[in-house]
């Protein structure tokens, strides 16, 4: 039997449907003998995009301070829609596309230019030191901030969307 491929959500394929926006350079040893950028590099690019969002939320501190919390990452998965050239500057868009009790997915897109060239789904889950932890309303509350697709942000003065 022939498996079915998944169709992403057209929202997906769009870098404004995401809430966080972060552009990360492609390095010289991101590139793979194919001079494209290799599937190790791609998913730090994806990783970068979750950590920044993570500390946009909960402070730059979040990784170098002890807190009484963290998010343990349970499941990843990548798919390449096209080739990553090098050199080149990537954008990752980063939302939250579902909350559970103790944990979330994050839905990630990367883009060269305005084309999206993959897609990556990471599940996270709330931790404490008793374990897996439901996430609190107030920090579920920063976290329904960056819920994707974007929410329609009033513009700044310049006419660029606000914090973007």
């Amino acid at each position: 039997m022939a498996q079915v491929r998944e169709v992403p959500d057209p929202a997906r394929l769009r870098l404004d449907s995401y809430p966080f926006v972060r552009e990360v350079p492609a390095r010289f040893g991101d590139m793979d003998i194919q001079r494209h950028v290799n599937n190790v590099a791609i998913a730090s690019f994806y990783e970068d995009g979750r950590a920044n969002l993570n500390m946009r939320m909960f402070g730059e501190g979040l990784f170098s301070q002890v807190r009484e919390f963290r998010f343990v990452v349970l499941e990843t998965r990548t798919r390449y829609l096209r080739e990553a050239p090098f050199p080149a500057t990537y954008r990752v868009g980063v939302g939250i596309t579902r909350f559970g009790r103790s944990s979330f997915e994050y839905g990630l897109g990367l883009f060269h230019d305005a084309e999206c060239v993959g897609l990556c789904e990471s599940v996270l889950v709330h931790m404490t030191s008793s374990g897996p932890t439901a996430v609190p309303p107030e920090r579920r509350a920063l976290m329904e901030k960056y819920a994707f697709p974007a929410a329609v942000r009033p513009e700044s003065e310049s006419g660029q969307p606000a914090d973007r």
